[in-house]
This record gives C-alpha cells, sequence and structure tokens, in this order.
C-alpha cells in the first residue's frame, strides 16, 4: 500500500471550505464584495450537508484504486489518485487557483472551524496580518461566504439594527499595481476607531508591510499571521487544480516541491505559470525550477574574488564569518556584530562590497536606497516602501539587506529647516524598522553613504550600525587582483604595467574602462587585449604628475614632522593624488587642531616652495583640502570654544551667507597655517623632490614604501603646541 502521512490539522476545515467553494461557484454567488449596510456578504444558501459516502471520499487517505494498480500506474507515470470513475484526471469546473489558494491559506491560519467561530463572539477582535494586497479582497470575499456560519452577514460597518449575526469585517480599500496606499490604511483606522463602539464582533484584515499606529495596536489583541504558503497548502492546491477527485499521489508530488523555506519567495506569477503545467507532478517540478536559486549575478563576486585588506574588507569578512556561526548554532544573534556602514567617495566598491558579502555567505540581498524608496510618491507612500524592504529581508531571512545613499536622510537636528518635519518622520521610521530588525535577527543590515557626516546621529550609533568603515581607493594590489580577473590570459608584466596605468582610479573607473576597450574593440573587430589598453592609456601628463607628487609629499612630510603619523598610503591617479594618514587632533586641543590645519594646506605650501606658485589641485568640492580647512577653522571659532568667540557656541556656518569680517579672518588664519607649513618644509626641499620623483615612478607608496624616506624626520613636538 502506498505510503501517507499525516494530514495538517487543518485538513478539515480545507475540506469543508473546498466543499462550500464549488457550491457558491456552481451558483455563481462568490464575488459579490462585501458592503457598508443592508445584506453585506455571507453564506450561499442553502448549504446541503455532504454524505457520509461523500465525507468518508474527501479523506486524503481513500481511494478507489487498488493498492497495486495505483504502483503500477504511477510506474508508467499516470497519477492513479486523480481518477475518477470515468478516467477523467481534471476537475469538472474550473475554480481560480488564486480563490482556491486563499480559501486553503485561510483554513490554515484558523485551522479548525471552531477556532473560527470563537471570533464570532459578541465583544471580539480579530487581527490578521501579513495578507499579500492582492488577496485582501478574495480574503474577505472567502470569510463572508465559506467561512460565515448560516445566519451570518459581513459588513464594513455594523447596522442599527441586524436580523441576524454581523461580523464587522474591515479591510483597506483595494489599491493599484498590488500595492495598499497609506491613505487607505489610515483610512482603515477610523473605520476600525468607529467599529470598536459597536458590540458585535469585528475581524480586521491587514496587508503585507501594514501596520496599526502603536497606539490602536496596543489596545487590540496580538495579530494573528495570514498562513504562509507551503508544502501541505500546495499539495492541497494541486488536489483541486489538477485531479477530478481532490486527491493526488502526495508521496510522489511532495518530493517535487521546493522547499517550505523556497516556496516564502513564491509570488502569484510564479504560481500561475507552473499551475499550467498538464499534472501535479509537473507543476511541482515547474515551481521547483521556478524557485531555484538563480546563482550569482553576472559580476557579482565574492569577497574572496574582490580581493583586498582594509579594514571595509576585513569588517565583511567578519560578518560572513559571525552570520555563519549563528546558522550553525555556534553563537547568540547578540553576541555578533551584524550591522556595517560603508562610506567613501562615489565609485569606490561599497556597492561592490555589501554584494561579496550576500554572496559570500550564501544567502539572499536585498538591496534598496533611500532614492529607490522616494520615487513611490508622497510621504506615505515612501514610508509604506520602506518597510516593504524591511519585511522583505525578514522573510528571506538569513539575508542581507543593503540600504544605498543612507546620507539622502539626512539629520534631525540640520540647520536647514525646510522640510524639517517629513525629514524627522522618515528618519523616526527608519529609525523604527532598524531596531525591529536588529530584534528579530538573521539580517545583516549594510549601508552606503558618500556623507556620513550628515547623517542623524541616532542612525551612526552602536546597535543600528555597529561597525563603521571607509573606503578609499583600491591599493595596486587590488587594482592588479581586479584587472588579472577581467583579463585571466594577460602576462605578469602586462598586468603590472597596466596597473600601473590604473593606480588611484576607483572601481567604477576601472570597470568602465574596461568595458569602453571591449566594446571598442569589438566594433572594430579586434580582441581587446592589455597591449591594446595600455596603448589607450598612454598619453603621460609629467607636468601634472609632478605637481599632484608634490603636494601629496607636502602633506606626508608636515603631517610626520607635526607626529600625525604614520602615513598609511600615498597615491597619483588620473584625476590627481591622495594621501591616507593620521590625524593631528587626538585631545582636542588648540595647538592639535592648528598642527592639523597646517597639515591641510601642505600640500598647497610644497607647490608654492618647488614650483614657484600654487595650482586649483588644493581647491573644488566639499572634500577639497581648502573646503576642509574653511570647515575646521570655522569649527574652531564657533562650535568648539577655542578661537575668537571663546565660550560662545554659534553653531555651524553657512558658507554662502559668511559675512565680510568672518571671511577675511578666515582668509588670514589659513594663509598663517600655508605660511606655517612652508616653513617646515624649507629645509626639507631635497627630500621633497626627490619622494615626489619616487612617487611618480611607483604610482602608489604604502607605509612599509614610505618608512625609509620619512623615518629619519625629527618630529617637532614644539610645533604641535605653539602655532
Amino acid at each position: 500500500m502506498p505510503k501517507t502521512t499525516q494530514s495538517p490539522v487543518w485538513a478539515p476545515l480545507a475540506r469543508l471550505l473546498m466543499r462550500r467553494l464549488r457550491q457558491a461557484e456552481a451558483d455563481s454567488t462568490f464575488d459579490l464584495d462585501i458592503t457598508e449596510d443592508g445584506e453585506g456578504i455571507g453564506p450561499a444558501e442553502p448549504r446541503p450537508g455532504p454524505s457520509v459516502v461523500e465525507l468518508l471520499d474527501e479523506l486524503e487517505i481513500s481511494q478507489r484504486q487498488d493498492s497495486r494498480d495505483l504502483e503500477a500506474m504511477r510506474a508508467a507515470g499516470v497519477d492513479g489518485w486523480t481518477l475518477d470513475e470515468t478516467g477523467a484526471d481534471m476537475p469538472a469546473r474550473f475554480i481560480e487557483p488564486g480563490k482556491i489558494l486563499t480559501a486553503l491559506r485561510l483554513a490554515a491560519t484558523f485551522r479548525t472551524e471552531a477556532t473560527f467561530l470563537e471570533t464570532l463572539r459578541r465583544g471580539s477582535v480579530t487581527v490578521i496580518e501579513g495578507i499579500p494586497p492582492e488577496q485582501l479582497s478574495g480574503a474577505a470575499t472567502s470569510i463572508g461566504r465559506l467561512l460565515l456560519p448560516k445566519g451570518w452577514a459581513a459588513q464594513s460597518r455594523a447596522p442599527r439594527a441586524a436580523k441576524g449575526g454581523i461580523l464587522q469585517l474591515l479591510r483597506p480599500a483595494d489599491g493599484t499595481h498590488g500595492r495598499v496606499s497609506e491613505t487607505a490604511v489610515s483610512r482603515l483606522e477610523t473605520e476600525i476607531l468607529a467599529a470598536l463602539a459597536h458590540p458585535q464582533p469585528l475581524m480586521i484584515l491587514l496587508p503585507t508591510g501594514a501596520r496599526l499606529p502603536a497606539q490602536l495596536a496596543r489596545v487590540l489583541p496580538p495579530a494573528i499571521r495570514f498562513a504562509e504558503i507551503d508544502r501541505e497548502i500546495l499539495l492541497a492546491l494541486l488536489g483541486q487544480t489538477h485531479s477530478s477527485t481532490g486527491k493526488i499521489d502526495r508521496a510522489h508530488v511532495r518530493p517535487l516541491l521546493p522547499s517550505d523555506a523556497e516556496l516564502a519567495d513564491l509570488d502569484t506569477l510564479g504560481l500561475l505559470a507552473a499551475l499550467r503545467a498538464p499534472d501535479a507532478a509537473a507543476a511541482a517540478r515547474a515551481l521547483t525550477e521556478i524557485l531555484a536559486p538563480a546563482g550569482a549575478e553576472p559580476g557579482v563576486m565574492t569577497l574572496e574574488q574582490i580581493g583586498g585588506d582594509g579594514p571595509a574588507h576585513r569588517a565583511a569578512a567578519a560578518l560572513v564569518a559571525d552570520l555563519s556561526a549563528w546558522r550553525r548554532g555556534d553563537a547568540e544573534w547578540r553576541e555578533l556584530s551584524h550591522s556595517l556602514l560603508l562610506s567613501g567617495p562615489p565609485g569606490t566598491g561599497k556597492s561592490v562590497l555589501a554584494r561579496g558579502i550576500a554572496a559570500s555567505a550564501g544567502v539572499p540581498l536585498i538591496e534598496t536606497s533611500f532614492g529607490t524608496w522616494q520615487t513611490f510618491g508622497h510621504l506615505g507612500d515612501m514610508l509604506r516602501e520602506m518597510r516593504r524592504s524591511f519585511n522583505d529581508a525578514l522573510r528571506k531571512k538569513p539575508s542581507v539587506l543593503f540600504i544605498d545613499e543612507i546620507d539622502a536622510a539626512g539629520s534631525r537636528d540640520s540647520a536647514d529647516r525646510h522640510g524639517s518635519s517629513y525629514r524627522a518622520q522618515v528618519i523616526n521610521q527608519f529609525l523604527g524598522e532598524i531596531d525591529q530588525l536588529q530584534r528579530a535577527g538573521g539580517v545583516l543590515l549594510i549601508g552606503a553613504s558618500n556623507h556620513p557626516e550628515d547623517l542623524d546621529p541616532a542612525i551612526l550609533r552602536a546597535g543600528r550600525f555597529d561597525l563603521h568603515c571607509s573606503l578609499d581607493r583600491p591599493s595596486l594590489a587590488q587594482i592588479q587582483h581586479m584587472l588579472a580577473r577581467a583579463m585571466p590570459d594577460a602576462s605578469g608584466d602586462q598586468l603590472a604595467e597596466l596597473t600601473r596605468h590604473f593606480a588611484g582610479d576607483t572601481p567604477a573607473t576601472i570597470d568602465a574602462a574596461l568595458r569602453a576597450g571591449r566594446s571598442a574593440a569589438r566594433r572594430e573587430g579586434q580582441a581587446c587585449d592589455p597591449d591594446r589598453l595600455l596603448s589607450e592609456r598612454s598619453e603621460q601628463r609629467p607636468a601634472y604628475d609632478r605637481r599632484a607628487a608634490i603636494h601629496e609629499s607636502g602633506h606626508a612630510v608636515v603631517a610626520t614632522l607635526l607626529g600625525a603619523g604614520p602615513v598609511r598610503r600615498m597615491q597619483l591617479s588620473s584625476g590627481g593624488g591622495a594621501t591616507s594618514r593620521g590625524t593631528a587632533i587626538t585631545e582636542g586641543t588648540a595647538p592639535e587642531f592648528e598642527a592639523e590645519l597646517t597639515i591641510v594646506l601642505a600640500g598647497r605650501a610644497a607647490e608654492r616652495l618647488l614650483l614657484g606658485g600654487i595650482s586649483a589641485g588644493a581647491g573644488g568640492g566639499e572634500s577639497s583640502d581648502l573646503a576642509t580647512a574653511s570647515a575646521l577653522q570655522l569649527q574652531f571659532d564657533r562650535e568648539f570654544g577655542l578661537g575668537i568667540n571663546g565660550n560662545a557656541w554659534l553653531g555651524p556656518a553657512a558658507m554662502q551667507r559668511l559675512g565680510p569680517d568672518d571671511a577675511t579672518r578666515l582668509r588670514v588664519r589659513l594663509d598663517r597655517f600655508e605660511r606655517r607649513a612652508r616653513a617646515l618644509l624649507e629645509p626639507h626641499r631635497d627630500l621633497l623632490e626627490r619622494l615626489a620623483a619616487h612617487l611618480v615612478d611607483r604610482r602608489e607608496l604604502t607605509e612599509a614604501d614610505l618608512h625609509p624616506w620619512l623615518a629619519g624626520l625629527p618630529v617637532d613636538n614644539t610645533a604641535k603646541t605653539t602655532a
């Protein structure tokens, strides 16, 4: 005899609902919707009860075929469980799968008819959450037509005089594109308050992602979760869609279905596509194929493939290791760091690193951004989409939630009061979602920001983002690693030379250059080899490179002289240069700030000393030397209580509205620090020249490379304490 498994506890209720659904479909009464007053929706009349034979025939273990015949038919690829006495293997009447699925999920939600009838007690309140928006209307209709007993009706508002039982059944109005608007949810809150004033039982249906206000949720009972689609529900569904008897060969079909965890990702489109298969086994295989992991997207690399050994890469690897330990049960979630904020200039690989974390951990990646949320319209819709992203990450956990453009959230403390109410609501919602995510566990939160200094302090604190790491431009080793992956046939010498040409460029710039090279070669019918790329990038700017190298060497020498080392790295790139170093500010004293300002302006001083003039290299955007020095000097005077204003705190300065006196004082102070840097560099002109030439030749110097050049410089401790 074929092996059978025990039916779920909700199976009897599911059989009852399927019987009533078939009757309602035959009578064309199922699709009538809920109304405010009058008759509302209720069970079809009459409801004839099934015979004893029919009840026995509905049992999943009952069969009309001989067990040996069933085995023989299975071997021949025929599901004998689906065949009726006429030999038909499909239902006589077609019923939309969505209606069947909704009824089955309701059966799994309430589990027994007795449990549902308990919700009809006078004064009872029931909240069901997590209903897909596209199934809200069907769930309300199914409750009214299939679950309510004889003499009852479901209405959205209790009438003043009711002839029979009335269930106040509330849900948000239907939205568009499968979404329920925030306005509809707000209107539902008003309807709930009105319904609570009536004694009739109340049932509230909430779509996925919707939440009631805390004050209202506090007085309502805990919500019941709408049953997730699992194997048992799908087996019952296939019995209704692909069988004339309501039964299928469960022992054969069950192993063909995706796991319950994989079914959590099943959407309506995928389900309907799979149900077009000719039989239940084929439909199960189709579902498994649809939900099979697609593997990494083209171009998505693991952390090992990305390479890199900087703080951000080490933090990413630690998060992956910790998530693996949690999944094995070797660590509690509360013991681990589970969030990382990546910062740095555009194009430095923040998104690539976040995707690499998910790829290395082998878990789903939910990728979104503040910009994506904002495209959905006004505040309510934006907050709804924010909740949807967080809920999606929780539903798919273990997972990685990557949120780009976090600096778009801003800060509630911003001096710009325009849109402050909007900004406060967005940040408050964002903080609440992060807190809920961290309490639930199982989701790594990765954020990316170009300007973390603009973020609200509450977002930055530990517990929201535990780790903060900056991504600088890649080292020569990382660039060579990237190029080796992109051009596996290149020789070592070719890679080394090409790496030198790409020194200081961002991963995004390098990737764009490689794609442009391949595209040009394809148009010309040629191969894109390293020699071709080298010829395209062979144009040199020796005067520009020398000036940039002198500028960066000035920063390095003065930083060492003032004890702000170590200088970790110097780079030249196609767009200029960069120096990575420590800071002179450790205790926050006035001499330390003055030393830091001297270092910031040392590049400009080095140009003036060796080249007799300056370039625009110290200026530019908000991260330029001049912008950094100006902001720091103004903070010194206005916010830190160390400058001309003494104990007065005047708040951040608005550069565009700086008064003439303040602007003059700022210029005088910065000129003074540049002269000081030049005086410090004067005795070391020869070193400055030679170091700059070495940087032009090497394009990148690491801390180890720089040590022989800078170790012999005397640290001027007196210069750090007096200006």
